[in-house]
């Protein structure tokens, strides 16, 4: 899908001179503008750089991240060969900030690579500013979820730096290959075969799920990748993967947005556990006993007593067929 402007392997380790020039301040200045980096969170990268700049060894593992994200960029990896490691316990507030703000850091040093990817595939700046500033909207819920700044969800934000994620309004989606059996595929009816380029709808935490901005978000994800991404087949289908797509939610919040939105998605594949994605997700408390949760809305008021009466929520997967062009 892309072929890098390095001529081996060997290249894609950055030398300790390039990340140093990276991340001084007109570089790091330009990664905290496209990541919507905002207090705290701001001082403590910043904190974090200065102290990663001056080690040798902390340098030598972001240049391993940068490599990584470089081998691959516009690829569409699984989880497994995308896998990042995690660097520090997001449950202790004593963790040292350079470890809490490690993979930032790193992803401050790939940003050129990123945005090098960008533009050989002609994306605007103001596509690539809106989906980079999820790196900021996840130091935000970070500090919201565990009471202290840093980031944990390395792995997720690879799809951003390796270019494989946009921003669409109130949905987000990535490439991704059909990677259900065949024969959860052919008992879904989706409309193409397994190993197919779809797109991996996403839903981030940016308010109300609207029907009128999900339609909208919908309509504009298979004119993008077919004008950005033309060397692919067409991406007709879109597939997600959310609590929201548990179909108990029509019961439990019926006539919602969120029941509107389950509605929407095909079911596909076997369901996995929820509980902990509600608890992330909701309560913003994915270690809590949900005797400890608190509920504000009729939301999470009926969730909570949908646990109490025993219970469980469900990680469903779906599909629909994105909007044709006009």
């Amino acid at each position: 899908m892309f072929t890098t402007s390095y001529d081996d392997p060997v290249t894609l380790l950055p030398t300790p001179d390039l990340l140093r020039s990276r991340l001084a301040e007109p570089g790091l200045h330009r990664a905290l503008d496209y990541f919507a980096v905002q207090a705290p969170d701001r001082a403590d990268f910043t904190a974090a750089v200065r102290q990663i700049r001056t080690s040798a060894d902390a340098l030598g593992r972001v240049a391993e991240v940068v490599a990584q994200l470089r081998a691959g960029m516009g690829r569409m990896l699984t989880v497994q060969e995308a896998f990042l490691p995690a660097a520090f316990d997001p449950q202790d507030p004593a963790e040292p900030v350079a470890a809490r703000f490690f993979y930032p850091v790193a992803f401050a040093a790939t940003l050129s690579d990123t945005l090098a990817f960008h533009r050989s595939r002609a994306v605007p700046d103001t596509a690539s500013r809106a989906i980079l500033a999820d790196l900021g909207r996840h130091l935000r819920v970070f500090e919201r979820t565990f009471g202290h700044t840093g980031l944990h969800e390395q792995n997720w934000l690879t799809l951003h730096l390796r270019g494989m994620i946009y921003d669409f309004g109130r949905l987000q989606a990535d490439l991704e290959r059909l990677d259900f059996s065949a024969a959860q595929v052919r008992a879904a009816r989706v409309p193409v075969v397994r190993g197919s380029t779809v797109a991996g709808v996403h839903i981030p935490d940016s308010g109300p799920l609207a029907s009128s901005e999900v339609d909208a978000s919908l309509r504009r994800i298979r004119p993008f990748f077919e004008r950005h991404f033309p060397d692919l087949s067409p991406v007709t289908t879109a597939v997600c993967r959310s609590w929201l797509l548990d179909d108990q939610l029509l019961q439990l919040a019926p006539g919602t947005n969120i029941a509107r939105f389950c509605q929407r998605w095909a079911p596909i594949g076997e369901p996995a556990d929820g509980d902990e994605s509600v608890r992330t997700f909701v309560f913003r408390r994915p270690y809590a006993d949900p005797a400890e949760l608190t509920a504000h809305t009729r939301l999470e008021r009926a969730l909570l007593a949908h646990w109490a009466a025993g219970g469980h929520m469900q990680q469903r997967s779906g599909w629909l067929k994105l909007p044709a062009l006009h």
